[in-house]
């Protein structure tokens, strides 16, 4: 009790030698060698004191969170259930097993062992904060807030539940709320960077507040330093002594659990089957579902070899991309939903590359590069990123040159749109609008009498919210337009409809931004001061048109006035637009593949060298 956990160890080892059919000192064993951080030694003491002891909820319980924390799922739900055949009405036991559901993705199991949990326990903050969490997962809003504000009001102080539901507001464009919530939310964080300990604001969030670099890479590298002290413990033995050679093939392995109908499979689909074989072999390892969607299909086919990680732990996932031989790992989540970063922070590969998912820093020691370029990342912001810049020549964000556009024959009465009104889209997710952005929206509607704003139907809440915000800035709420989600390629051809796309302000567009492009529709950009602020001004350069970027709001806000009043302007823009599809290199997907290539040669190049990783510039033949 007294934090000397070695002494620890060493008496209670002599207690067992002096009486080894007693299993509290097995369990105590396993209590003290799962503080001290050495999991997979803490399983064997536990897993004999049930066996001296069948009739053991303590050891059993700790037995689930030991493999839950190894990212062992399976053998967690077993320890929680056997907890619950001794003690039914453990109420941690059944909260701790709907966590292990969510991992699982099986999220109707989860909501039984929360609801299950908090009948026993009324009072148990945790179990109403992962009811927020699965609501959250399958949109179910309302409840997911209901939930979180549970949670704060039998414990103020869960700092997660008020990151969540936080985002929640975010996601609602319920920004009374939100601004009531900053300074108590600013305040956790400080605390915990003060404290060296791990925020319970997320890094992704972290980048939807604030421009603020400093704060960002703070944020990001206490989540990196507290994954890696949770895997340090774990002994894999990899080497790469014997790999430091020039190799006829380099491995690429390509980490995600986003291979499905997803923005990074929609950006990334062609890369897999353009990468030159005679130099490359390509890996893909997957710890996502299978949608069975034609994204998943034709990744699986482009590359080498797919592999499902879904059901290994930490360790064995890792193990599998080391005995693979991969030399270069990419991971392409960050701290983006459910991604897993705890693989890479075992190190399974020499070379350990970050790319999309976050629009970051991870703040992590285990990855040596980002893909990037001069807009997102000027050099100077070089002290706010663990990771070496790896800039492009052009844009850092991919795309794919033969999406299709539906030949639906699509008109503005199909979605709610007056035949005759301008039409300003942004088909962002609500979180990226914000009160500063959405004044400024409101500002060109108000001058361009005849404009209406289309935006993305996700939930009642924000439509509702949306729409009272607007009124109480002077403009009629039947002025804001809300459609529903459709397939890729409808998508695409509605948005043709649209005259000019109107980007959100501390996170840009991105995907939602290129999609606009390639549908012929000119985006209007403020260009701001971190990567999320930053991106859609790097996919206008690459495009050809510089002159859609604004540097101040003003400016911003005047820019779509004249494209709205100015036909001749606009429709110079539109023709400059479609010519730039084909000839600038934006969407020019084998001239991107062929650039990172190049970065993935000189990567090797570095390790071979027996020399630290370093900035890479990708020049152009």
């Amino acid at each position: 009790q007294s934090g000397n956990n070695d002494i620890a160890v060493d008496l209670i080892n002599k207690a067992i030698q002096r009486s080894p059919e007693s299993p509290i000192y097995y369990f105590n064993l396993g209590n003290v060698l799962r503080a001290q951080g050495k999991l997979a030694e803490a399983v064997s003491p536990y897993q004999k004191a049930v066996e001296i002891k069948p009739d053991y909820p303590e050891a059993y319980y700790n037995l689930g969170i030991t493999f839950e924390s190894q990212g062992k799922l399976t053998e967690t739900v077993l320890s929680y259930q056997k907890v619950l055949e001794i003690e039914p009405d453990h109420a941690e036991a059944h909260n701790n097993m709907g966590n292990a559901f969510i991992a699982q993705g099986k999220l109707a199991e989860a909501v039984s062992c929360f609801q299950k949990a908090v009948e026993i326990k009324p009072d148990l903050a945790g179990a109403y904060y992962n009811l927020g969490t699965v609501f959250k997962g399958q949109r179910k809003l309302d409840k997911a807030i209901s939930s979180y504000q549970k949670a704060l009001d039998i414990n103020p102080n869960l700092a997660e539940a008020y990151n969540e539901l936080f985002h929640q507001f975010q996601q609602t464009c319920t920004w009374q709320k939100l601004e009531d919530m900053s300074a108590r939310f600013d305040e956790f964080t400080t605390n915990a960077l003060k404290n060296g300990t791990k925020t319970a604001e997320t890094p992704f969030i972290s980048l939807s507040r604030y421009s603020d670099l400093s704060r960002n890479f703070a944020i990001a590298k206490s989540w990196s330093s507290n994954i890696a002290r949770a895997m340090s413990t774990v002994k894999t033995g990899f080497s790469f002594d014997d790999r430091r050679s020039r190799k006829a093939k380099i491995s690429i392995g390509y980490l995600s659990n986003d291979f499905r109908n997803q923005a990074m499979a929609h950006l990334m689909l062609n890369l897999f089957g353009l990468h030159n074989r005679d130099e490359f072999e390509i890996l893909c390892y997957s710890y996502g579902e299978d949608d069975r969607s034609h994204y998943r299909t034709r990744i699986r086919q482009d590359c080498d070899k797919f592999v499902d990680l879904r059901n290994l732990n930490y360790a064995d996932a890792a193990r599998c991309i080391y005995e693979d031989q991969v030399d270069i790992l990419v991971d392409l989540k960050g701290y983006t939903g459910n991604s897993k970063l705890e693989i890479c922070a075992l190190r399974p590969a020499p070379v350990q590359v970050r790319y999309l998912g976050l629009a970051g820093t991870t703040g992590a020691d285990f990855f040596d590069y980002i893909i990037t370029d001069r807009i997102i990342t000027p050099e100077e912001h070089a002290r706010y990123y663990s990771e070496n810049f790896v800039y492009m020549p052009h844009c850092y964000q991919i795309n794919d040159r033969t999406q299709e556009i539906s030949n639906k024959d699509l008109k503005k009465s199909d979605f709610g749109l007056p035949e005759d009104n301008f039409v300003f889209c942004s088909f962002n997710q609500g979180y990226k609008i914000e009160p500063v952005m959405f004044n400024t929206w409101m500002n060109i509607l108000r001058q361009v009498p005849e404009g209406v704003l289309w935006l993305k139907r996700e939930n009642e809440i924000t439509e509702k919210n949306l729409r009272r915000e607007a009124e109480a800035r002077g403009v009629k709420p039947d002025r804001i337009v809300f459609s529903e989600k459709l397939p890729k390629s409808e998508h695409l051809a509605r948005l043709r409809l649209a005259a000019v796309a109107l980007d959100t302000r501390i996170v840009n567009g991105a995907i939602t931004t290129s999609d606009a492009l390639w549908a012929g529709v000119p985006v209007v950009t403020l260009q701001g001061g971190n990567f999320p602020s930053r991106m859609s001004a790097s996919i206008l350069t690459a495009i050809g048109l510089p002159e859609l970027i604004a540097q101040t709001l003003e400016e911003y806000e005047s820019l779509a006035i004249d494209l709205a009043h100015n036909q001749n302007r606009l429709q110079t823009i539109r023709q400059k637009l479609t010519e730039n599809l084909s000839t600038e290199p934006l969407f020019d997907t084998p001239r991107f593949t062929g650039n990172l290539e190049k970065a993935y040669m000189e990567m090797w190049e570095i390790f071979v060298s027996d020399e630290s990783p370093r900035q890479i510039k990708v020049v152009e033949d």
